[in-house]
C-alpha cells in the first residue's frame, strides 16, 4: 500500500460498481478513508478496511445527501477528495430530443447533473475546513464532442447533454473556488467496459466496431479511468484545475 492519501478523507458516489468502485478501491489502497455512496447494495468487491465506509442511499434525496455529509463532518471535521462518479444512460430509451420519452431526459439529468451539483454543494464547506481539496467529476468524451456515430448509430441526447453540463459545472467550480485551494476537474472516458455498458458489450459486432474506431484498438477498463481520477485528486496534480482529461484510447485525437 502506498500512502499518497494518508489522513485524507474522500467521498465517491456511484461506488457500487464500475468506475466508482475502482476509484474507491484505489483510494483505499493509497491510504484514504473512503465513504462509498450508491443506491446499489454493498459491493462485495469493495476493499475490506476500517477506512472503508459504504453508505447506501439515493443522491436525488437531499435529506440523505445532507445526512451523509453530516456523518463525515462529525467523524472527521473535513473532506479532502470528492468524486462524482454516479451516472446512468438509458441506452435503448435515450435518443434525439424529438423522439425520446421526456421521463428519460428528466431522470438522466436528475442523476448525472443535478445529483452531482448536490454532492458538490454539500462538499464545499468541508473542503474549506480541510484548507482546500479536489473534486473529480466523471463526465464523458460525448460531453466534449458529439457522439462519433450520432448519425449512423443515433444520438443519446439526454446522456450527452448531462455530461456536457457536468463539464461546464466543473469549470465553473474550478474558477469560483481556486482562491480557496479547491480544484475541480473532469475525467472524460471513451469506450469503457462497465456494468452500465454490459448490454452493449454483449453485442460482439458492436464491440468490434468500438475497438476498430478507437486508435489503441481496445475497450478501456474502469482501472484506466480510476488511474486518471486518482492522479487528479492527488497532490501531484496540485497545479491542475479546470481541465477535462479524456481517457479514450485516442478517439478524440482523430475527430
Amino acid at each position: 500500500m502506498t500512502v499518497a492519501f494518508e489522513n485524507k478523507v474522500a467521498i465517491v458516489t456511484g461506488a457500487g460498481g464500475g468506475i466508482g468502485l475502482a476509484i474507491a478501491n484505489d483510494l483505499l489502497s493509497e491510504g484514504a478513508t473512503v465513504y462509498a455512496f450508491d443506491i446499489k447494495n454493498h459491493p462485495q468487491e469493495l476493499t475490506q478496511s476500517k477506512r472503508a465506509h459504504f453508505v447506501q442511499g439515493d443522491l436525488r434525496d437531499p435529506t440523505q445527501v445532507r445526512a451523509l455529509f453530516g456523518t463525515i463532518d462529525k467523524a472527521h471535521g473535513k473532506l479532502d477528495c470528492v468524486v462524482n462518479a454516479a451516472g446512468v444512460c438509458f441506452f435503448e430509451r435515450d435518443g434525439s430530443i424529438e423522439a425520446m420519452d421526456t421521463s428519460v431526459f428528466s431522470a438522466t439529468i436528475e442523476i448525472n447533473l443535478a445529483g452531482a451539483i448536490s454532492i458538490a454543494r454539500e462538499s464545499l464547506p468541508l473542503l474549506r475546513k480541510a484548507g482546500g481539496g479536489a473534486i473529480v467529476h466523471i463526465a464523458s468524451i460525448v460531453g466534449l464532442r458529439n457522439m462519433e456515430n450520432i448519425i449512423d448509430g443515433g444520438p443519446a441526447d439526454a446522456y450527452q447533454i448531462s455530461k456536457a453540463g457536468l463539464v461546464s459545472l466543473s469549470r465553473s467550480i474550478a474558477m469560483q473556488y481556486a482562491h480557496q485551494r479547491i480544484r475541480s476537474n473532469t475525467v472524460c472516458p471513451g469506450s469503457i467496459a462497465t456494468p452500465m455498458t454490459d448490454s452493449i458489450y454483449a453485442d460482439v459486432d458492436r464491440v468490434a466496431a468500438m475497438q476498430a474506431r478507437t486508435p489503441l484498438g481496445v475497450i478501456g477498463q474502469p482501472a484506466d479511468v480510476s488511474a486518471a481520477a486518482v492522479f487528479l485528486l492527488s497532490d501531484r496534480a496540485r497545479f491542475i484545475t479546470g481541465i477535462d482529461l479524456p481517457v479514450d484510447g485516442g478517439l478524440l485525437a482523430k475527430l
